[in-house]
């Protein structure tokens, strides 16, 4: 049986059985018909999580797709803003965008995260038959909230409630309960999508340090097989790669569309080596906001070289187009491929 409609039909059996005798059956059944669809979603979540000295709050934005693959992209706090965590359904990727490094956490699981989603809870729900609901408010909203313990018996994390709208049946919080009933985690959700379209891209590692966020993402008309062809999507002339080492062979061209800009992505590797190509148009009067780093000539053209651990960028401008040059390349290979960026 389909894991989403047998937990649908064995929680509107006990929810029968567990509510409130003045429950409205129209909302079990409303209830019943989201679920069943529910084939992926995503949504922004406001996440705190109770620490031991200071409590953790995170803004993340989430994408789900059943069974159980995910992606998390961290917008809050600034220090943070970028760190991107992929589970492919068997392994954890996770991109550090301050260092431009992705990391395969081999001892990790996916239950590190597993509670952040709304999509294991109603795993969970198949999985146990000690389910409770009731009606009640939340933040002036009539809601349904349906409890059930966390797989584990871990004291931290014992029980777990969702929230869910009674009037447009979207989640607005889960909540996490150690042993002694007080909140040790909490989800609270926005902008909650059912249904969006999300393709295997959308969870492939490789793809992992090209950030998804911007409205209306559609995965399937924003990679392209060739620079050609991304042209054909941009607003302006992309600039074109003359000189790239030996060994390297592209790997992933993406157009990004955020705040009305578009900007275009091309990311090489070879082996434990990697590059990436980003151009987009700048504004008017943004110039001086990517002057940073040390001054370097590449021939004649005025650019700017930073590095961070063995990660090296080389940015400048080329008429209106910014242009940026990022990998672990040696800082002279690096210098050699941006001068042949014409």
């Amino acid at each position: 049986m389909n894991w989403r409609v047998g937990a649908v039909l064995l929680v509107l059996v006990l929810l029968g059985q567990g509510c409130s005798r003045y429950s409205e059956e129209r909302v079990y059944k409303a209830v019943h018909e989201k679920l069943v669809g529910l084939e992926s979603y995503s949504c922004t979540a406001d996440i705190y999580v109770k620490g031991n000295k200071q409590p953790g709050q995170f803004k993340i934005k989430q994408w789900f797709r059943v069974p159980g693959m995910y992606r998390l992209e961290v917008l809050e706090p600034a220090v943070m803003q970028g760190k991107t965590t992929v589970f492919d359904g068997s392994r954890i990727w996770v991109y550090y965008p301050y260092i431009d490094q992705v990391v395969l956490l081999e001892n990790a699981d996916s239950e590190t995260d597993e509670n952040l989603f709304l999509g294991f809870f109603l795993r969970d729900m198949l999985e146990t038959e000690d389910i409770r609901c009731s009606f009640g408010q939340l933040d002036k909203a009539e809601v349904l909230v349906i409890e059930l313990p966390v797989p584990g018996n871990s004291k931290y994390r014992s029980v777990q409630r969702l929230f869910v709208n009674r009037k447009d049946l979207r989640p607005l919080r889960l909540e996490m309960y150690d042993i002694k009933g007080e909140v040790t985690a909490r989800v609270d959700f926005s902008d909650f999508q059912f249904n969006p379209k999300l393709d295997d891209d959308f969870f492939d590692k490789d793809k992992i340090g090209i950030s998804m966020f911007y409205e209306d993402w559609d995965p399937s008309g924003m990679f392209f097989g060739s620079i050609e062809e991304a042209g054909e999507y941009l607003d302006f002339s992309p600039l074109w790669m003359y000189y790239l080492p030996e060994g390297f062979t592209n790997e992933v061209i993406q157009v990004v569309e955020n705040g009305g800009k578009k900007a275009l992505i091309a990311a090489y590797s070879s082996d434990d080596k990697n590059l990436v190509l980003l151009q987009k148009m700048m504004g008017r009067g943004e110039g001086d906001l990517f002057q940073s780093g040390e001054l370097i000539y590449l021939d004649d053209k005025p650019a700017f070289y930073s590095e961070r651990q063995d990660v090296r960028k080389i940015s400048w401008t080329e008429g209106n187009i910014r242009v940026q040059l990022v990998g672990n390349l040696t800082r002279r290979t690096l210098a050699d491929i941006a001068r042949n960026i014409k």
